[in-house]
């Protein structure tokens, strides 16, 4: 084989190699709940952990970024699985500045990183109990698609060839083509009583 096949093939198995540290992607172990720290963050003080959620805030300071997440469970590859299986809520602070204009609410985050204390803040007039994360690692899960199942088989915003369904027909990027009435190959046939 030559050169050329060799840089082809390297080209696509580099391709197929994920960009989710690893830390991310494996729980450390133990590997707390939130529901278990949640009222006995001293008993798991500078234990590491792996939490993830969706982002609720996100507060800029002079050196670091805290950030407050909607904790879900994670699945198998550390991403939160959004559902009805909240744990609570959780903040994470992250050393330099994370730009609010990517890191936005809802979007999909997980943090690896130290417990280290929990803070009381109102949520409304309701007191709350927020365990804190001094993060290590964080990864900011990819936007999914509009059309998720629409990527790679061929349909698009027009249907599998470019056209839109007309009740008389439909048009495409190689032309007109008339609604099929009646019965058979060939075209219109008339109706069969």
């Amino acid at each position: 084989m030559n050169k050329l096949t060799f840089l082809f093939v390297g080209f696509l198995l580099s391709g197929c190699v994920g960009s989710i540290p690893p830390v991310i992607s494996q729980a450390p172990t133990p590997n707390p709940n939130l529901l278990e720290v949640i009222n006995r963050v001293e008993d798991f003080k500078h234990q590491t952990v792996r939490w993830g959620g969706s982002i609720l805030a996100v507060k800029n300071r002079a050196s670091e970024t805290e950030i407050e997440v909607l904790a879900w469970t994670l699945d198998g590859a550390g991403k939160p699985i959004e559902g009805d299986q909240l744990q609570g809520r959780f903040l994470a602070t992250v050393d330099g500045f994370l730009d609010p204009a990517v890191y936005t609410r809802g979007r999909l985050l997980t943090f690896y990183g130290l417990l280290e204390n929990e803070q009381t803040r109102n949520i409304g007039e309701k007191s709350y109990t927020y365990p804190s994360i001094k993060v290590q690692t964080q990864y900011l899960w990819p936007l999914q698609s509009v059309y998720p199942n629409t990527a790679y088989c061929g349909y698009g915003r027009y249907g599998r060839y470019g056209g839109y369904y007309r009740p008389y027909g439909y048009y495409s990027s190689f032309g007109y083509y008339p609604r099929r009435l009646g019965y058979g190959f060939g075209g219109y046939r008339g109706r069969r009583w």
